[in-house]
């Protein structure tokens, strides 16, 4: 990702790539609340949640200017922005600082700013207010968007500056992205403006302009044209009554469940958490200590896209809601063990990313890439932590459950009385291999036997190569971690802890390892790696009108998606749980709440919980 690059001439802030100022007034605050802002006044009073897209973050002015709008109003502000050359934080503390204008909102801005990598970066504002920051070419990343804004605010530089920014195609994509009805705002009235406008459905109204503009371009979206690119994969629109709080049930205690019923109670939503154990964490959420890193594989590959994304998310999470003695950002270091990591590694330097990665290529035994907000985290601690104030239900163990007319959805425990909710989640780990074995969906348990030893290893992070070694934690270290699919033994193995301490040898002197103990669990996996997170595929729908998609794959006549009605998964985490539940807990949320998506939409079709049987049908295998 390449960074803006700013001249300051006096106290105006200058992009030395479009040859332009940023701000066009002595007081740019009030030309965005003119502009900008004002868009939402003739909508502000009939609705309490809005989505306001944008092209062109640039110093993030537009949503500072809302946040103060909506700071006192009780209303929800989910804003999403696109910027291809990001402000350095520098550049952007001297900015706000020679504005002298949203002291405590800029502060907050600057402290919570992502970093300069590609990728939709989610941002928890405040409770009401949620940003997410989109860096990328605004061509690329408008197709990978998924949501209908309510306004949308086009604040790039001038068309005769980035011609880019003003296409046809981007217009057009921003009338994909915008509900019927829905508001598009900007300064510019150039003809070429005005045109693409028009071309993409909207009804454009010239409004007087902000001091010494003569015009500005407001329109409304009348039109618009639903060509939907992989229909099997459409995300489901959900209608939910919050007059009354809407119950959700989940399934499974673990870090999945609860961080999704975290995440669903503070949208407001009535939730319980049904546990098939006595406690919360009793299976692979349950090590003493455990390492949060993400998968590093080259930046180009959407495996690794997806672990970036949810590894930043899980660190804004953690960051916000536990404290040290929960999970301590140390840094953690990956080691390259071969020449293909090796090579995967280096591949990182082109990126502009050592605000998060750091290879190094001399350090001894092996190369290493520095994580730097990698962590080490005592996942039990912290699942028991963010269970505190959930309602959690104990020996619950699911056994079927029932759509009833009323639209809610009757679920069966062993030996225990139905409990009625409008939406199901499962979250249930290994136990969703027995659950779904009757549909296409890949998903093997892997049975992981982790060793504690006394304190041999003097580390402040935690570090990996073939196995992991974690920081000595209350006189137990941990090093992980054993990898037997479809096996069952709740029972710890001697050879297993032979296994763990031999994966680490090059670190530590197997022969004075003193074992303390272990710990057994299972995960589940998807036969593809990824997480499998999302509305469940009705099978029965997608068999028989993609039967035929083997010859209709890239036709536009096949039927959208349809779903199980208000079920939905967040499972197959595999060994980066911690992580990747967060990606989960907040994609559900976007689904449930009609919200943009936390990732990008060809990532999210990755997740889908169908992806196994459509791959099979566009074979003509099924």
């Amino acid at each position: 990702m390449k960074s803006a690059e700013i001249n300051f001439k006096g106290n105006i802030a200058f992009s030395e790539r479009f040859d332009d100022i940023y701000f066009n007034t002595d007081k740019p605050w009030r030309e965005s609340e003119y502009v900008f802002a004002a868009g939402l006044d003739e909508i502000f009073s009939l609705q309490d949640r809005f989505i306001v897209g944008e092209t062109g973050f640039g110093a993030g002015l537009n949503f500072l200017t809302l946040c103060k709008k909506f700071q006192k109003s009780g209303k929800r502000l989910h804003f999403v922005s696109i910027e291809a050359n990001p402000i350095q934080k520098s550049d952007l503390a001297k900015i706000y600082e020679n504005l002298g204008k949203f002291k405590a909102l800029s502060k907050k801005l600057i402290d919570l700013y992502p970093p300069l990598i590609d990728g939709i970066h989610r941002i928890k504002f405040n409770e009401f207010i949620t940003l997410d920051l989109c860096f990328a070419d605004v061509g690329e990343i408008l197709p990978e968007l998924d949501f209908e804004a309510d306004v949308w605010f086009m604040d790039g530089f001038a068309p005769s500056k980035n011609e880019a920014m003003w296409s046809e195609d981007v217009f057009k994509e921003v009338a994909r992205l915008t509900r019927i009805d829905g508001i598009l705002r900007t300064y510019s009235c150039a003809k070429i403006v005005q045109e693409r406008i028009g071309k993409a459905g909207f009804e454009l109204k010239l409004r007087k302009g902000y001091g010494k503009k003569r015009q500005m371009s407001h329109a409304v979206l009348k039109t618009k044209t639903e060509i939907l690119k992989d229909p099997w994969f459409a995300r489901p629109k959900t209608v939910l009554n919050f007059a009354r709080r809407p119950k959700a049930l989940i399934v499974g205690g673990g870090i999945a469940g609860l961080t999704t019923a975290f995440e669903l109670s503070k949208n407001g939503f009535d939730v319980k958490v049904a546990e098939a154990k006595s406690s919360v964490a009793t299976n692979g959420s349950g090590n003493h200590c455990g390492v949060l890193m993400p998968l590093i594989t080259k930046p180009e590959v959407n495996l690794g896209q997806m672990h970036l994304n949810a590894f930043l998310q899980a660190v804004r999470f953690y960051k916000s809601y536990m404290k040290q003695n929960y999970i301590k950002f140390s840094g953690c270091i990956d080691n390259a063990y071969d020449e293909p990591l090796v090579k995967r590694y280096a591949s990182w330097s082109d990126e502009n990313a050592d605000e998060i990665f750091i290879f190094n290529k001399g350090t001894k035994p092996y190369p290493s890439m520095f994580i730097k907000d990698g962590a080490y985290a005592r996942p039990q601690k912290t699942c028991k932590k963010i269970a505190q104030n959930l309602n959690i239900l104990f020996n619950h163990e699911y056994v079927s459950r029932k759509h009833l007319k009323n639209g809610q959805i009757s679920v069966k425990f062993k030996g225990l009385k139905r409990i009625r909710t409008d939406i199901l989640i499962f979250a249930t780990g290994s136990d969703s291999v027995k659950i779904f074995k009757d549909t296409k969906m890949t998903i093997s348990s892997v049975r992981g036997q982790v060793t504690h030893i006394k304190p041999l290893v003097d580390t402040k992070m935690p570090f990996s190569a073939f196995g992991y070694v974690c920081p000595a934690v209350e006189g137990v270290q941990v090093i992980g971690a054993t990898y037997a699919r479809n096996e069952i033994c709740d029972a710890s193995k001697d050879k297993d802890n032979t296994e763990n301490l031999n994966k680490v040898g090059e670190f530590l002197d197997v022969a004075k390892a003193q074992i303390i103990g272990s710990k057994v669990g299972y995960r589940s996996y998807s036969g593809d790696r990824f997480p499998i997170i999302g509305a469940l595929y009705d099978e029965k729908f997608y068999k028989q009108n993609y039967k035929n998609l083997f010859w209709s794959k890239r036709k536009d006549t096949n039927d959208k998606a349809v779903y199980e009605p208000n079920v939905f998964l967040n499972i197959a985490h595999g060994s980066r749980g911690l992580s990747t539940a967060i990606l989960g807990a907040n994609l559900i949320a976007d689904l449930l709440l009609n919200r943009p998506l936390c990732i990008q939409k060809r990532l999210f079709n990755d997740l889908h919980s169908a992806r196994f049987l459509v791959r099979k049908l566009k074979r003509g295998q099924a």
